[in-house]
């Protein structure tokens, strides 16, 4: 049945598509032959459902802490050491606000300063519970104990600002990005695996993302020829087919849907495979599958990415552009399937619009 409204729909959204997107007819199609895509959505089993109750992160999935490998250095003569309770409830608090096990935070808060217990700036300069560099808290220094400003020898800022930090480098982009996030926190690959060691004693846990995530970064690949108009007039048709159905939070349709299943099953119309939520689609995007466009050159079936819930250095919404001359996308969004006017996320924190364009399955 669902199929045969499609067709209906598709009739009627060609047209509007051709005249929205000009007058020119877009061909997919390159001297080189098929552009490759540089970045693939694997079935990756390591997935894990979050069911009620787990930490919620977009999409429904998680995945889990990555083990420690080699080299180690200060956790192979330092064990795990209890943590106060006041320095616990920091961790746990930050992790509930970005959606991080509390585990990681402590693995840090462990490798830098056993959870407080020595607090001396160190030789290079770093400072307080997280050791944190001045210059590195000037960009992600956020206030924790809601005093109103961001104190780098606050123990409730500094461990709001480690999980603003990981979250800002990636860390729930698979394995890779936790592993690439510490890193970033630290360049020296025993200290990943320390904090690693140290997440694991204190009980390790589920990172909610994509595990199939590209990683963050990435410019996207503007040679790319976009998508034929008919085929971006099947995504939009699928999408209109969805009109009134519910929202609900990590639904995978055929009948309620999310902000980045719906788009996933959108594109699936026309074979091609995003990854399961929106930050990890973002990034499909930007590894060299599409290619980004400045606001006001938007095109119908064009994906929008904002932040939103999962905080301001986090893509936690993605859209389909519908009407770029009244800015309407189609999505699942509020508490339906609908058009909703994207003019008002133009100012969040992350904002962007990307073309996804014509690769190579």
């Amino acid at each position: 049945m669902k199929a045969a409204i499609v067709g209906a729909v598709l009739v009627l959204v060609l047209p509007v598509a051709m005249v929205l997107m000009g007058a020119a007819v877009v061909v997919s199609t390159s001297s080189g032959g098929a552009m490759q895509a540089v970045c693939t959505v694997p079935d990756d089993a390591s997935a894990v459902i979050l069911t009620d109750g787990d930490p919620t992160g977009e999409g429904g999935i998680g995945f889990a802490l990555p083990a420690p490998g080699t080299p180690r250095l200060a956790s192979l003569r330092n064990p795990a050491a209890t943590i106060p309770d006041d320095v616990r409830s920091l961790y746990v608090a930050a992790a509930d606000r970005y959606h991080l096990p509390w585990t990681l935070l402590a693995g840090i808060g462990m490798a830098e300063t056993a959870h407080g217990r020595t607090r001396a700036t160190s030789s290079a300069g770093a400072q307080g519970l997280m050791q944190f560099m001045s210059a590195t808290w000037a960009a992600y220094g956020v206030d924790g104990s809601g005093d109103g400003r961001a104190d780098i020898r606050n123990d409730a800022d500094s461990v709001m600002s480690a999980a603003n930090y990981l979250t800002a480098s990636g860390v729930t982009a698979g394995v890779g990005g936790v592993r690439r996030a510490l890193f970033a926190y630290n360049h020296a690959d025993w200290y990943v695996n320390d904090v690693l060691y140290y997440a694991a004693a204190y009980g390790g846990g589920v990172v909610a993302g994509d595990p199939a995530d590209c990683g963050i970064g990435g410019v996207g690949n503007p040679s790319l020829p976009a998508l034929p108009n008919q085929q971006i007039a099947t995504v939009l048709a699928f999408a209109t087919a969805q009109l009134g159905e519910p929202y609900v939070y990590g639904a995978n349709g055929p009948s309620a849907w999310d902000c980045s299943a719906f788009t996933l099953a959108a594109f699936a119309q026309i074979g091609v495979t995003l990854p399961r939520t929106a930050a990890a689609q973002q990034n499909w995007v930007a590894q060299g599958n599409g290619y980004r466009v400045p606001l006001g050159q938007e095109r119908p079936g064009d994906l929008i990415f904002t932040d939103s819930y999962l905080g301001p250095n986090r893509v936690g919404h993605v859209m389909i552009v519908f009407n770029p001359a009244e800015q309407l996308t189609i999505e699942a969004g509020g508490s339906r399937v609908g058009h909703y006017d994207y003019g008002h996320w133009t100012d969040h924190h992350l904002f962007s619009i990307w073309r996804v364009g014509a690769v190579a399955s």
